[in-house]
């Protein structure tokens, strides 16, 4: 029905906007669901009140009608002499005892008015007073519990609701002529007594009438407050509207107009807030002053806009001389980069080729140890040291160049890893003896041959032990270990070369492989600090990765993976 009233205030032109974000609509709805909701709530105390109300009047009716009952028994009892002896004093049975009373009263009664009453028990003496499930549970109800002196409840008879009311029987002088002792003996209505005692429970008074009387009277009650409700809630929601109409839309609409007109007029806008009431009044007010600010802010922010062209301007002219002067440095970087290559091919050959042959002439003297005396066998070692450090450091520099301009390829082949080691082994032994480290070399009986530049593996191995004996005290150990392993479902091989030298620190790991970074403290153990990004930078390039781990004063272990099959796009054309 709300929704109804709403779609025809709709129809109307009552709602101006769309009806689902209409202020109004909203505000309706909000106080005819109150309405609604105070309602049914008024609606649901007034159903629990009738009742409440209804039941206690069934219940009052009910202790009426056997309080009347309960007289009338009573009456009959005290009168028995007067009915069963005539005036002569002969004695004659009329039958007409309590329970035969009762019994045609509640006849009668049930044929005038709809109510129907017996008096029964548990052991009832006539069939028409047996209990029905309902009075044999109340029964045995009461019969457990003597202090109560009432009980009632609610009961489908025959299709039909009805209110059940029992109470209470306790045996009284007058009730144990025909219920007293001595026990089964046969009384004057020809039934055997049952002994009983003055108070005991006797059984109850059990009145049964139907509730359509009063649950329609109930439901006509409930009918009415809800009309008076629907009356309430249309002329509710009208008034609402025109308020909000009123005090709050059309002021709104107002100060709607005007904000769009904020931009189309100069930002000179304002309302007059005197149309408007309230909170609405207050934000016209603040609208003015906004508007005056944003017109204000307006004109700050042309003149800004114009400061800030200017500015462009410049800057656009400065960056494109800029511009000019970074082509022309990047002309020259180039140019230099051009002659430090130049310059590399020239040290290639002017700088290794004297030292190769300073490294042969001084093994060749080194090997004619007759002619030569302890200090010259001395000067001449020193000298072969010196140019193959000097050697190995320009080879350094040439590979790392070669590196960064990408000119370093593979030319893989097969390689038994134990062949390599072994040719290491005995290139390098003479280090190894020079200091007394051991060096050990453990390969696991599994290892595959791989696919590998053998020259540049070599030099990766090479530098490692380097390092390794660089670093490792006199008789430490040094050792190689390989095992085949698999990585992310790719059939790799681990090298380990492991020393028991000082070790790196933790700050210093994260850096270990930067260029021109030297691993230790100079001295005897300085170098170019190229050698362990070149291992790196070969690694990389076989498509392997290489991670260190190390303890300070412990030792060092560097843990090379490299894949047993080389991708074919890194292999030389």
């Amino acid at each position: 029905m709300f929704y109804s009233l709403t779609a025809k205030l709709y129809q109307n032109g009552m709602v101006g906007m769309k009806i689902k974000k209409n202020l109004t609509f909203r505000l309706m709805l909000g106080v005819g669901l109150i309405i609604v909701c105070m309602s049914g709530i008024g609606l649901a105390c007034s159903i629990i009140q009738y009742q409440n109300q209804a039941e206690a009047e069934m219940k009052e009716k009910a202790a009426v009608i056997a309080q009347q009952l309960l007289a009338t028994r009573a009456f009959i009892a005290q009168n028995q002499d007067l009915i069963n002896y005539d005036q002569n004093g002969n004695f004659h049975f009329k039958h007409l005892n309590p329970a035969a009373v009762g019994r045609g009263l509640s006849y009668i009664f049930k044929q005038n008015t709809g109510y129907w009453m017996k008096q029964t028990r548990l052991n009832a003496r006539v069939s028409g007073n047996e209990p029905d499930a309902f009075e044999a549970a109340k029964l045995t109800y009461l019969s457990a519990n003597p202090e109560v002196k009432e009980i009632w409840g609610y009961d489908v008879v025959e299709k039909e609701r009805v209110f059940r009311y029992l109470f209470p029987l306790k045996y009284e002088q007058d009730c144990l002529t025909c219920h007293g002792d001595p026990k089964g003996e046969i009384d004057i209505s020809g039934f055997p007594k049952e002994g009983g005692r003055i108070g005991e429970f006797a059984g109850a008074l059990s009145i049964v009438f139907p509730t359509q009387i009063l649950e329609n009277n109930i439901k006509n009650n409930i009918l009415l407050q809800l009309l008076f409700a629907i009356a309430i809630l249309i002329p509710a929601i009208y008034m609402v509207y025109r308020i909000m109409d009123k005090i709050v839309i059309i002021p709104v609409k107002a100060l709607t107009q005007k904000i769009s007109e904020l931009g189309d007029s100069g930002w000179e806008v304002s309302i007059d807030p005197e149309l408007s009431y309230d909170e609405i009044r207050k934000l016209g007010v603040a609208f003015n002053a906004m508007a005056e600010r944003i017109q204000n802010s307006h004109a700050l922010l042309e003149e800004q806009v114009e400061d800030r062209t200017s500015m462009l301007k410049d800057a656009n002219r400065l960056l494109a001389e800029q511009s000019k002067e970074l082509s022309k440095m990047n002309a020259r970087l180039s140019e230099t980069d051009r002659l430090k290559s130049e310059f590399l091919a020239v040290m290639s050959h002017e700088l290794r080729t004297p030292l190769t042959a300073i490294i042969a002439f001084s093994e060749t003297l080194l090997g004619e140890r007759r002619e030569l005396s302890a200090l010259q066998s001395e000067f001449l070692n020193d000298i072969l040291e010196s140019a193959r450090s000097m050697h190995m450091q320009i080879n350094d520099i040439l590979d790392i160049s070669k590196i960064e301009a990408g000119l370093m390829k593979l030319c893989s082949k097969e390689v038994d890893i134990r062949d390599l080691l072994d040719e290491i082994a005995r290139t390098m032994g003479h280090l190894f003896e020079k200091k007394g480290i051991q060096f050990s070399i453990f390969i696991h009986s599994e290892t595959p041959s791989l696919e590998a530049d053998f020259d540049k593996l070599k030099r990766i191995m090479e530098n490692l032990l380097s390092n390794a004996v660089k670093f490792t005290p006199e008789k430490g150990t040094v050792t190689v270990s390989v095992n085949p392993c698999q990585s992310t479902g790719i059939d790799q091989l681990q090298i380990v070369v492991k020393d028991s030298g000082i070790g790196i620190e933790a700050e210093d790991i994260p850096y270990i492989f930067d260029r021109f970074r030297q691993s230790g403290s100079g001295g005897e153990n300085s170098g170019s600090g190229l050698g362990l990004s070149i291992v790196q930078s070969l690694v990389a390039l076989h498509g392997g990765n290489i991670s260190v781990d190390s303890i300070p004063q412990k030792g060092t272990a560097f843990i090379i993976h490299l894949p047993i099959c080389q991708k074919k796009e890194l292999l030389e054309p």
